[in-house]
């Protein structure tokens, strides 16, 4: 088969093929943060040598190592579609905002010391494209050298049929790559945008303090800011 002939092949089983199969399926990336690994479908049942990952954030849904599918394995799910690079309009800024949201699941996992996965189902695009956004947000990286260095990490860590077909293999979702580029020149004010959006106000009326207190998660459970 043609390069060109496997590149279709690719595009057209996004979420099924060899890419979904390999073991553990994941690549760790500790020049982003020494919590942090990028993965496919299996990955979260495999863990790693220092335990299973404490935080999982899914744009698909997990499956154990016999295939079946484990929606249990999930701690956050934040689902879209890898177009590989055919989005547009609405799917277009759909997929930036799951990135985006996913990216802050990632800082809030990696700010409580916590091994986290993100994962898809090959472990190329989706899964790339929120620990990317998550370097460039919180990492200080730019945008094109967090994408290579996930690249690096998967061929050097992942070994698949489809790894290095010209024009597949991690990371060759240009839209994706385009709007991680479009996230870093926008970092500033979305950075701030982040931080603000991890926060909860619980009004709760009779505290000493004016009544208003601010926690460091999404949930009125997380741990209260400090002053």
């Amino acid at each position: 088969r043609s390069p060109r002939a496997s590149h279709v092949m690719l595009r057209l089983n996004a979420n099924s093929g060899p890419g979904c199969e390999d073991t553990p399926g994941h690549a760790h990336l500790p020049a982003i943060s020494q919590f942090l690994w990028v993965g496919n479908e299996v990955s979260a049942a495999c863990g790693t040598l220092d335990g299973p990952f404490e935080t999982v954030i899914s744009t698909v849904v997990p499956r154990r190592l016999n295939g079946s599918k484990a929606p249990e394995l999930t701690t956050h799910a934040v689902m879209f579609q890898d177009g590989q690079g055919s989005e547009t309009g609405a799917k277009k800024d759909f997929a930036r905002e799951r990135i985006l949201e996913g990216a802050g699941m990632v800082a809030e996992a990696i700010a409580k010391n916590k091994r986290t996965l993100v994962h898809c189902a090959w472990g190329q695009n989706r899964s790339g494209a929120i620990c990317c956004a998550y370097a460039v947000l919180y990492a200080g990286m730019s945008a094109d050298v967090a994408i290579e260095y996930v690249r690096k990490q998967n061929r050097a860590q992942r070994k698949y049929r489809g790894q290095l077909v010209p024009g597949g293999g991690p990371m060759h979702n240009t839209i994706f790559n385009q709007l991680l580029r479009d996230i870093e020149v926008e970092r500033t004010v979305l950075a701030s945008s982040q931080h603000a959006s991890s926060q909860i106000w619980e009004v709760v009326g009779g505290s000493n303090k004016g009544g208003i207190v601010v926690r460091t998660g999404r949930e009125v459970t997380s741990l209260l800011e400090s002053e």
